[in-house]
């Protein structure tokens, strides 16, 4: 029996940062349901590509990002969740992000990443570093291999202290387009595939995840232009005239739970304040029991 629906997207990842932190290499982190039920929970992990197609385009609206930093503050406790966190992040001249720590609120360290990239822009290496309990310090790292003559994304391979876990394996068609990902895991066994289907009419890509049976695990849209604003979904979304989401539901749900989100922006049009609202929302979009859960502010460095 579900007891609870929460919608996250990629301006609610903060909330599950801290959980999550492989979450923070999605600059732009896509739809997923996180259903909780009675017993266990079940998360929907994000494509094996995702870090590929996550890391296209800089932050910034307007001037390119030298540093940030954040404080994300929960307002309603979670068991599990901190109730306060900062994040201080480098980019480099191009606005790409290349460094990133995470401190609680004591000001102690208790995650970093990297990321490199190559001539081109494009993503060829992160490393996550994340202080867990009882294990200290552990690693995982993720690299990207391009080919040498079409320039196109050929491999993406996971290693979690320093091991190889997963391998996948990029397939395009003639036009360099990425067309499909089959991934193994560290013994070599096939374990899944991603399907993308390209949608420029709605400037989406739609990543299709199949087990390695093909039975379908699920799907998640990313912008074919990261620039251009983004296209409908089956999460029902408005929009501001800055391009952030400002309300967010399960379209025709009994439950009509959302989020509602409120901004404060500088002159460039970036935010740095956020609020985020649990609250209900029914089928004219209209929002009431507005609960401010989250709030996260940024001091931007051009």
């Amino acid at each position: 029996m579900v007891k609870l629906i929460l919608i996250i997207n990629r301006r609610i990842y903060n909330l599950f940062y801290y959980i999550y932190p492989k979450l923070s290499s999605m600059r732009s982190l896509k739809t997923f349901l996180v259903i909780i039920l009675v017993v266990p929970v079940v998360v929907r992990s994000q494509p094996a590509i995702d870090i590929y197609l996550s890391s296209r385009a800089p932050e910034s609206k307007g001037l390119a990002f030298r540093a940030v930093e954040e404080i994300h503050e929960l307002l309603i406790p979670r068991s599990g969740l901190p109730t306060y966190f900062r994040v201080v992040k480098q980019y480099n001249s191009n606005g790409l992000i290349v460094h990133e720590k995470r401190f609680n609120k004591a000001g102690g360290i208790i995650g970093e990443s990297s990321w490199e990239y190559n001539s081109k822009g494009e993503l060829t290496k992160k490393v996550y570093r994340q202080f867990m309990n009882f294990k200290g310090w552990i690693t995982e790292q993720v690299l990207l291999t391009y080919n040498d003559s079409t320039g196109v994304l050929e491999e993406i391979t996971t290693l979690f202290e320093n091991q190889v876990k997963q391998r996948a394996q990029i397939t395009a068609d003639n036009t360099r387009k990425i067309t499909e990902v089959t991934i193994f895991n560290e013994k070599g066994v096939h374990t899944g595939t991603e399907r993308i289907i390209y949608l420029p009419q709605n400037n989406t890509i739609r990543v299709l995840s199949y087990k390695a049976n093909d039975q379908f695990i699920g799907a998640t849209t990313y912008p074919l232009d990261p620039k251009m604003p983004e296209s409908a979904s089956s999460i029902k979304r408005e929009f501001n005239r800055y391009g952030d989401v400002t309300l967010e539901a399960l379209p025709n749900s009994k439950l009509e739970q959302g989020y509602y989100y409120e901004y404060t922006y500088d002159s460039y049009g970036n935010w740095i304040e956020k609020l985020t609202y649990q609250c209900k929302v029914n089928k004219s979009n209209r929002v009431r029991d507005k609960k401010l859960e989250y709030k996260i502010t940024r001091k931007i460095t051009y």
